[in-house]
């Protein structure tokens, strides 16, 4: 007849305790606290995502109010109202310098309000009236390729990001983190 220590049931077989090892409880904490450990920071600094992505859409309204204005001939205005902090496209018949400016029509050409944690600070365009901190300003397109030299800062509270464009018959529009000006960018 076999020794055990184990408790036997009615039936002769070993009966197993209910419930969990130490082992299986650790390995359960391990995971819930790597989980935490990766998700937290994400759900916390949704204000450093919206700045990231607000700065990429605006990079990219810039590539596309050049190509639209040399496509279609016209001189296009991306206008910042740093009071409502939204922007804007209004577009002119380039032919006609006495032309008012319009509210552009299209999808891409509509009105952008910022979410409440991404501010414009500034904007700064030398030719067109120099650094704006409140009102409209404004960074022309031209049906040439020619777009203003221009900077606008966005900032979350915590961090700013500096989008540029310095050479001005490219009309490439860059992306730098940190407060920049056109003279001091680097």
């Amino acid at each position: 007849m076999p020794i055990s220590t184990a408790a036997r049931s009615s039936d002769g077989r070993p009966r197993r305790d209910a419930g969990f090892t130490l082992i299986e409880v650790g390995i359960v904490l391990l995971i819930i606290s790597v989980v935490l450990v990766l998700v937290v920071p994400r759900f916390r600094d949704q204000s450093h995502a919206q700045l990231i992505s607000q700065t990429r859409k605006l990079a990219a309204t810039f590539r596309f109010l050049q190509q639209e204005a040399i496509l279609n001939g016209r001189v296009y205005r991306l206008n910042f109202d740093l009071d409502q902090q939204r922007y804007f496209v209004t577009e002119a018949d380039a032919s006609d310098p006495e032309a008012e400016f319009q509210q552009a029509a299209g999808t891409l050409m509509r009105d952008v309000a910022l979410p409440s944690t991404v501010q414009i600070s500034d904007v700064n365009v030398p030719l067109s009236g120099g650094k704006v901190y409140e009102g409209v300003g404004w960074v022309q397109f031209f049906p040439d390729g020619y777009v203003d030299p221009s900077v606008v800062h966005l900032d979350n509270g915590q961090e700013v990001y500096t989008l540029y464009v310095d050479q001005p018959l490219t009309g490439r529009a860059n992306v730098q983190s940190g407060y920049l000006d056109l003279g001091t960018r680097g």
